[in-house]
């Protein structure tokens, strides 16, 4: 038996140090600033984490959380309102609403904080983790886990109102695509590439399409994960998987409009009558929204480690694994702005604010940007 064990780890090492090298991010070139970004203001949260926080903004407020487990919540200007630490590593980032803010713990725990003052209103033991943030109404807040669990909890009392125990093939990377909610349907990626409406207030399925079919010989060439949400936007929603399909479906009904092979783990914009998709490589295309014709492709990103793709001031925006803030042209994909917000890696997407919008990178920098017009 030792010596089958030995002979083992000398084939991983072997295999790992085959593995083909990462090429060398794109170098950026000089670009013609159309729209001029400012870096208002910018706080150090703390780091440590490798999944990417996403804050929140929710009734003129922030909500953000650092890796080491604190919680802030703080004003426009980015100045505290309180902090409170829980001693415990918090993963996926931070949900709002008027009443709490709320915060998953890698000991699998949903924590409900008071908007007022910090104080702890409740904690729900879970299935398991969850590595997206969760998301939350006036009424429920939504939790997707890692292992293929959907919970809705009452914001009130903390009690459970539905949950869903989803089929999964387990080819993916648990919990990987944050949820999306539009009107009361919420649109859930699932890591098989399968994506779910569900009604919000019952758990009810409206409609299930597999959007992403696992390919290749190797575990590596049949994951089919997301980091983007879905996309929804005028009755239709977008999706892009690794190794899988860029996707267009009817948001009521389900029905694939147009689909076409990808590799775009990073995730997808439905916006400006198009598609536009980040591919793991940092090649960013964009397509019909009517016909899934190519309309466009950018690839002086690639190798960059891009960000989900966001809307930004009547542009497509993506950070990249430098803090650098990109805004491109939707009608032809030229770079038209550009700002360093810091040195690290921007994982999740900007999030709107009332004013402008905020970038959290992995070592715990937040920052508020606005648009100079």
């Amino acid at each position: 038996m030792r010596h089958r064990l030995c002979l083992g780890v000398c084939i991983a090492l072997i295999g790992c140090s085959s593995a083909p090298e990462k090429p060398d991010p794109t170098p950026l070139e000089r670009i013609t600033e159309v729209i001029e970004l400012d870096d208002v203001e910018s706080i150090g949260l703390g780091g440590g984490d490798q999944t990417g926080l996403s804050p929140a903004s929710s009734g003129g407020l922030i909500a953000a959380a650092s890796a080491g487990g604190d919680v802030y919540l703080l004003d426009q200007q980015l100045d505290e309102l309180w902090n409170v630490d829980l001693d415990q590593t918090i993963v996926g980032g931070v949900g709002a609403n008027a009443t709490a803010v709320y915060v998953v713990t890698t000991d699998a725990k949903l924590v409900s904080l008071s908007r007022d003052n910090g104080s702890i209103l409740f904690e729900v033991a879970l299935p398991s983790s969850s590595t997206v943030p969760p998301l939350a109404t006036e009424t429920l807040v939504f939790v997707k886990t890692q292992i293929g669990r959907l919970l809705a909890i009452d914001v009130r009392t903390g009690e459970i109102v539905w949950l869903e125990e989803a089929q999964e093939s387990g080819v993916g990377i648990r919990g990987g695509a944050p949820m999306t909610l539009a009107g009361d349907v919420l649109f859930v990626l699932w890591e098989s590439g399968r994506i779910v409406a569900y009604q919000s207030d019952t758990g009810r399925i409206l409609w299930e399409r597999q959007v992403a079919v696992s390919r290749g010989r190797s575990p590596l060439e049949r994951i089919v994960d997301s980091k983007g949400a879905p996309s929804v936007r005028n009755n239709q929603v977008a999706t892009a998987t690794r190794n899988g399909q860029v996707s267009l479906l009817d948001a009521r009904s389900g029905q694939v409009l147009w689909s076409l092979d990808a590799d775009a783990y990073p995730g997808v914009l439905l916006g400006f009558n198009a598609v536009t998709v980040v591919e793991t490589d940092g090649t960013i295309s964009a397509y019909s929204a009517q016909s899934g014709e190519s309309l466009w492709t950018n690839e002086a990103l690639k190798y960059r480690e891009l960000s989900p793709p966001v809307v930004i001031a009547d542009a497509i925006g993506v950070v990249d694994l430098e803090g650098e803030l990109h805004l491109l042209d939707p009608t032809n994909g030229a770079f038209i702005g550009r700002l360093d917000v810091g040195g690290d890696k921007g994982k999740v997407a900007p999030v709107a604010t009332e004013t402008g919008f905020l970038i959290q990178l992995l070592d715990g920098r937040l920052s508020l940007v606005e648009v100079v017009r």
